[in-house]
């Protein structure tokens, strides 16, 4: 067994965390011959609450939620006689299948079949089960004889080379009905990115890069890079997330290996590597000995402004409990706090009835 595959288990885990225990333990009797024995008791219960802890982390499963690009009456590419949707399906149920025989891991999907899935539910679906990654799969297309992988995050949709490729998967909403409702909040120019998306950043750049080195080197696809760009489908996420386009289907060779059996299990192996270096990079920095126990929590962002606030001031018309955080400049203030997304759905409702109509709720680890 590789080190590799061993990572993938919580068992190398609570290996390195227990072993780092038995080491200040070893050394404390090293520096001294006559250790107190409280001292010892001390460390030894030290030792049974990292073993512990470190147990009942790997039994909470890590959630993958897989959303294969397009379905249905929405066919994505086409070229040389490729299909886009087929494909996407195909390698997330290969991804899927791989991740759920590893142990800790549970996995979801936006669609299992030839079906329409709207790109403004997709993120919510992910939301709602608390999921801990969101992965969607894509092929590309390009009038030239363009070939390789991309992995994207959410990020400034403008006049820019990246922003073509978010036009094109974007361009779905146009086919789904009342489209003008449902997005009406975003511009064809240019989608920002909230503050939702910015607090997951730095996570989602770092599983896009995991996913853009592997497939380099598992699915030996050209490297095109870790690139920002304003994708619809993963402005509603809360968690970590991105976009891959696996390949090209307008390049002949690329099409035909995305769409062969042995290239779709390539792909899928790389995209599984990826999520579990992310996931046990993930559970090790929670189980580092001086790292407390983190809670999610989801609270609801009212606005942001430039100025103090005191938050006994009426405007905010009587919400309560009332913080801020500054960053760049801006104070973002915030109400509530929930340990589901059901509850912070809640919050937001009432923040809405107090007038605040453009309130978001935001997933925070306490």
């Amino acid at each position: 067994m590789s080190l590799k595959r061993l990572n993938s288990g919580q068992t190398y885990i609570i290996f390195v965390v227990t072993l780092r225990y038995c080491l200040i333990l070893l050394n404390a009797f090293r520096m001294s011959k006559t250790v107190p024995k409280r001292r010892f008791f001390l460390l030894f219960s030290l030792l049974l609450l990292s073993w512990v802890s470190a147990s009942a982390q790997s039994n909470r499963n890590f959630t993958v939620f897989l959303d294969p690009g397009h379905g249905g009456k929405d066919p994505g590419n086409m070229h040389n006689g490729y299909v886009e949707k087929k494909i996407t399906l195909a390698i997330a149920l290969k991804v899927g299948d791989l991740l759920s025989k590893q142990p800790g891991i549970k996995v979801h999907y936006s669609r299992t079949d030839d079906r329409s899935v709207d790109l403004y539910a997709r993120g919510p679906l992910a939301n709602k089960i608390n999921a801990d990654v969101f992965v969607s799969i894509h092929c590309d297309a390009h009038e030239s004889a363009a070939y390789g992988a991309g992995t994207f995050v959410l990020g400034l949709h403008r006049a820019d080379k990246n922003s073509a490729v978010a036009q094109r998967e974007n361009a779905v909403i146009y086919n789904e009905e009342n489209y003008q409702s449902k997005y009406a909040k975003f511009n064809s120019d240019i989608i920002g990115i909230g503050a939702i998306q910015e607090e997951n950043l730095d996570q989602s750049i770092r599983l896009a890069s995991y996913v853009q080195r592997e497939m380099v080197a598992t699915a030996k696809r050209r490297d095109r890079k870790v690139k920002q760009a304003g994708f619809v489908v993963l402005y509603e996420t809360i968690m970590p997330s991105v976009l891959v386009e696996t390949g090209f289907l307008s390049n002949a060779n690329e099409g035909a290996f995305l769409n062969s059996s042995k290239g779709q299990d390539l792909v899928a192996s790389a995209m599984v590597n990826a999520i579990l270096t992310y996931r046990d990079e993930v559970a090790l920095n929670t189980l580092g000995a001086n790292t407390p126990i983190s809670q999610t929590v989801f609270s609801v962002q009212l606005f942001a402004s430039e100025k103090t606030i005191p938050v006994s001031d009426p405007r905010f018309r009587g919400l309560n409990p009332i913080w801020y955080e500054e960053k760049d400049g801006l104070k973002r203030y915030f109400y509530g706090e929930a340990s589901s997304q059901e509850s912070g759905a809640m919050l937001r409702k009432k923040a809405i009835e107090k007038g605040f109509s453009d309130a978001f709720i935001v997933k925070k680890t306490r």
